[in-house]
């Protein structure tokens, strides 16, 4: 065979390898997706809520279907996954909505837990990761850390209140943990506290870590149980906030007013006094005999976040 009739035969040929090669290499990025997947599954709950008809039971049916098939998708994604101590995951979504205005703040990946609950473990690919990031930096009342890159993010309340939430309260960071990461990794660690009001001189006990590397992020907590002593500078800071909220507080419940504005005014006093004493902490922290426990505790955390 030759001439332009062979030719013809070649250019056919490779239309039809073309053709059946497009369609395979489409469907080989499922985290395109899985993308797909949940911006389509959200808008139709964005739609609904704005419909007042969030609640109807034929929505809430087909969100817990799109919730189920998100959890596939996106362990399609980051392949079978599994951590020493840690049952197995659950989708990390349980609304895709944070309100009619927009999706979800949390961070979509696989949630890992032991049994006792007092470690657990988030897990996504970094693109989801950087994008999430990227949105919670423009939320109303962000912290301009959480546009700072991840290491600044992860000295913020903010940031582990949608990227690992909890039953209830928040992770306040005290102290950054000097952590080595290996190479190709990003590692951060910070021992802080799980609260749900201002914490005084509560001493951390739970130690965060944020890992990102082989095309995934993690994000972790896990209970310190350092047996800690107080810092004494620490607490003579704390304690003349305490002295005037207490005073204030006898007099408040005294006086039984109803809707009384000092109530307001004693959380301020408590925030101040939580902020001073967490600021000494960060300077002492690092010179008393549980920082190195604290680091140490760190790193086994990483060692297991890497599958070791």
């Amino acid at each position: 065979m030759s001439g332009p009739f062979r030719g013809s035969v070649r250019s056919l040929a490779c239309a039809l390898i073309l053709s059946t090669a497009l369609p395979a290499l489409a469907a080989a990025d499922p985290l395109s997706d899985y993308v797909a997947a949940r911006d389509k599954a959200t808008a139709a709950s964005i739609a609904a809520a704005k419909t007042g008809k969030s609640g109807d039971d034929a929505v809430v049916k087909r969100e817990e279907a799109a919730l189920k098939d998100l959890g596939k998708r996106l362990t399609a994604v980051l392949g079978p996954i599994k951590f020493k101590g840690l049952g197995a995951p659950k989708y990390s979504l349980q609304l895709l909505i944070y309100d009619e205005s927009g999706p979800s703040r949390e961070l979509d990946g696989l949630a890992f837990a032991s049994k006792d609950y007092d470690t657990r473990l988030v897990v996504t690919s970094d693109s989801l990761f950087n994008t999430w990031l990227a949105a919670r930096a423009k939320d109303d009342g962000a912290p301009a850390a959480l546009a700072s890159g991840v290491k600044a993010a992860a000295g913020t309340p903010e940031f582990y209140t949608s990227a690992i939430a909890s039953d209830g309260g928040f992770y306040q960071p005290y102290v950054e943990l000097p952590v080595a990461a290996v190479p190709g990794e990003t590692a951060v660690a910070w021992l802080g506290l799980q609260t749900e009001e201002p914490s005084g001189n509560t001493a951390p006990n739970e130690i965060a870590i944020v890992r990102i590397g082989g095309g995934k992020a993690m994000v972790g907590v896990t209970m310190a149980k350092l047996g800690d002593k107080p810092i004494p500078a620490c607490d003579a800071i704390w304690q003349p906030f305490k002295a005037k909220a207490d005073a204030l507080q006898k007099q408040v419940e005294k006086d039984n007013k109803d809707q009384d504005p000092r109530w307001e005014e004693i959380t301020k006093i408590q925030d101040e006094g939580s902020n001073a004493y967490r600021a000494c902490f960060m300077k002492e922290a690092p010179n008393q005999p549980f920082f190195a426990a604290a680091v140490k505790k760190a790193e086994a955390f990483l060692a297991t976040a890497r599958g070791q």
